[in-house]
């Protein structure tokens, strides 16, 4: 999928939660998860070159694993688990992409 896909995808969620009318966008927040092969930057420039005189911000998300023996959660660079050293995990959090915060005015 390309980038501007991905833009388009987020950008039509966004807008089926926003009123029809009388509702002026000035700023997003996007959470992208460090495990989602998208450049921050790129991300931005996209979703700025759709959104013009929209603030656009995105926060990049740790991954965080979760130890499917012991419970413990763990940032994915600490695998396997620091805790009881079991191999087995499964992804908790890294791989998010989604407008997490919109702001605006009414008119």
């Amino acid at each position: 999928m390309s980038l501007s896909e991905i833009a388009v995808q987020l950008l039509d969620g966004l807008n089926a939660q926003l009123p029809d009318s009388g509702f002026r966008l000035q700023g997003i927040e996007v959470h992208l998860g460090k495990m989602v092969e998208v450049d921050p930057e790129h991300l931005k420039a996209a979703l700025c070159a759709m959104l013009p005189r929209v603030e656009v911000q995105i926060t990049v998300i740790d991954a965080l694993l979760k130890c499917t023996d012991c419970g413990a959660e763990y940032p994915a660079d600490e695998h396997p688990c620091p805790v009881c050293g079991s191999p087995h995990a499964e992804l908790c959090h890294g791989a998010d992409l989604q407008i997490v915060r919109a702001w605006g005015e009414t008119m």
